[in-house]
């Protein structure tokens, strides 16, 4: 314990939602000699505390009640810059779930203390954290000014100067050399450190350069004793699996995951990996599982996004899409309706309109599922139409769903219409839109555009019948496709006015499709089309009447 050690000059904010606790800890800090010590009950009241005050120990409980927990509080702190180099932060818990554990330490707080704990305890954990803070500041402020040059001197200062935190800081540059992708240089180190440290750490490390250098046979062999002889160590698991994901055994990369998935999911990044493994290996109901694990564990942190709900939608629908027994199906749908049923108020992250707009989309995915194509049009239509009128403004999280959800509706227009103005940014997403239509609505897309526009070529030559063959043609393969009816009436018509006789055949051809299009939602382009063909048919019909009675 360092005696020169000095609280008096330590601001410390503790968080914690048990006022007991608060006063328990504080009452020992002045103990020690504490003057500045602030109390707050949640994570919000931190955020505040620290958006205007500096502190040097920030004590944190991981379990805030309802909110952000400790583990969020500090990643959120990190990304907002809100915690300078030389604060000190302990995560403090009375959860020792093997959970709660192993995701604290992976979050890397300068240290974790897991209650009750003596005063003693605090007190030699406290100073020997500033202590080791107060070495290595040179090498964070390094690292803080984006200096790589200047905290890889200040890493081998330290590795020559400083005995207690040498082989430390030798693994810190290791680290450091793996982020900037020198990934021989973090080899050469790692490889000579375990020569004189068989240090777990260091094997860890060593493993994952042998994984970004695809060397997964020296790779393999390494990660899986990691993990054999030390099962609590996460980032085993990690790298193991990556390193069959990337070797094309995506299967054996799934279990590993799941492995990792029974000590701990509180991990993002691990969530995000077991939905990607599990769609490429079509096992859709862990896929969906991950992208709920990712939804809840985002909310109302600085993470949440609305691509992680519309992912869980879209993983629902394909689940659902596969499943043969109804019952089940329905079950599985309720689930979207379920996630929209307090609106704005269950996410709040959401834009209103957009937040409809998604809502629109996924109950038009349900009526889709269920069968009932019309229905999913119209929902599909209302919901959604000032993005298909000005498509600019579609949101980019959106975009691909709709365009998607639009051709499986055969409503290729309003696709093409959209197509220009998204992209595909997510990963999980495009997975989950390429199982879901499974190719065969591109191939139907490629097939109907064939057919409409040889369609309207032969119409604007002239060549009515060729024209009607075409047209038909393109709406056996997209039944439900309104541009393509309208084209057929159009041709029909124009068959009617250049034989000058009666056509039962094209008459009931007209009447039927009209039939049809009555329950189609249109956009306004193609109500006023379809009034103006109705109007010329009526006109049609009137002529055919009056050549009858002659």
């Amino acid at each position: 314990m360092n005696k020169n050690f000095d609280y008096r000059n330590k601001r410390v904010l503790i968080v914690d939602d048990q006022r007991a606790f608060q006063i328990m800890l504080k009452t020992m800090l002045i103990n020690f000699g504490a003057k500045d010590v602030i109390n707050v009950g949640s994570a919000e009241d931190a955020l505040k505390q620290c958006r205007h005050n500096t502190f040097d120990l920030l004590l944190v409980d991981y379990n805030l009640g309802s909110g952000i927990n400790g583990r969020q509080l500090f990643e959120a702190l990190k990304v907002h810059n809100l915690l300078p180099i030389h604060t000190v932060f302990f995560l403090v818990t009375g959860d020792n779930s093997k959970a709660i554990v192993l995701s604290a330490i992976q979050m890397t707080p300068d240290d974790y203390l897991m209650k009750p704990f003596s005063q003693n305890e605090l007190n030699l954990r406290i100073q020997r954290a500033f202590n080791k803070k107060e070495a290595l500041l040179p090498i964070y402020q390094a690292i803080k000014d984006n200096d790589f040059p200047q905290a890889m001197e200040e890493c081998d200062n330290a590795i020559i100067y400083s005995a207690r935190y040498r082989n430390f800081c030798r693994l810190f540059k290791a680290e450091l050399l793996i982020e900037k992708q020198k990934y021989a240089e973090a080899r050469i180190i790692l490889e000579e450190f375990i020569e004189d440290h068989p240090h777990t750490h260091a094997q860890l490390l060593l493993g994952r350069v042998y994984c970004l250098e695809k060397k997964y046979q020296l790779a393999i062999p390494l990660l899986s004793d990691i993990i054999k002889f030390n099962p609590m160590i996460l980032d085993g698991y990690d790298w193991l699996a990556q390193c069959f994901k990337d070797g094309g055994d995506s299967e054996k990369a799934l279990g590993i995951v799941q492995r990792a998935i029974k000590h701990s999911h509180l991990s993002l990044d691990r969530q995000r990996l077991l939905a990607e493994l599990a769609l490429d290996t079509n096992m859709n109901a862990i896929a969906k599982e991950a992208f709920f694990a990712i939804l809840m564990q985002t909310k109302n942190t600085i993470h949440q996004d609305p691509q992680h709900l519309i992912n869980y939608v879209q993983a629902i629908i394909l689940v659902a899409k596969n499943e043969e027994d109804k019952f089940k199906q329905g079950r599985l749908l309720q689930e979207i309706s379920g996630l929209f049923q307090r609106g704005s108020q269950q996410h709040p992250y959401v834009e209103e309109d957009a937040l409809l707009a998604l809502e629109g989309y996924s109950l038009a995915s349900i009526h889709n599922v269920k069968g009932n194509q019309v229905k999913a049009k119209n929902t599909l239509l209302k919901s959604n139409e000032a993005y298909l009128t000005e498509p600019e403004g579609t949101p980019e999280w959106l975009g691909p769903q709709l365009v998607n959800l639009l051709v499986e509706l055969e409503e290729f227009e309003f696709a093409e219409k959209l197509k220009p103005f998204i992209q595909h940014s997510n990963a999980h997403s495009e997975k989950l839109l390429a199982s879901i239509s499974g190719g065969e609505e591109d191939s139907k897309e490629v097939q109907f555009q064939h057919h409409n526009k040889l369609g309207i070529e032969a119409f604007t030559d002239g060549n009515l019948e060729i024209a009607l063959q075409h047209f038909e043609t393109a709406l056996s393969i997209a039944p439900l496709n309104t541009g393509a009816a309208l084209n057929k009436v159009q041709v029909c018509i124009a068959l009617l006015v250049k034989v000058e006789r009666p056509w039962p055949e094209i008459t009931k051809k007209i009447s039927d499709t009209f039939i049809e299009l009555k329950d189609f939602p249109l956009s306004d382009q193609q109500s006023e089309r379809k009034a103006e063909l109705r109007k010329e048919f009526n006109i049609q019909r009137m002529h055919q009447k009056k050549r009858a009675n002659l």
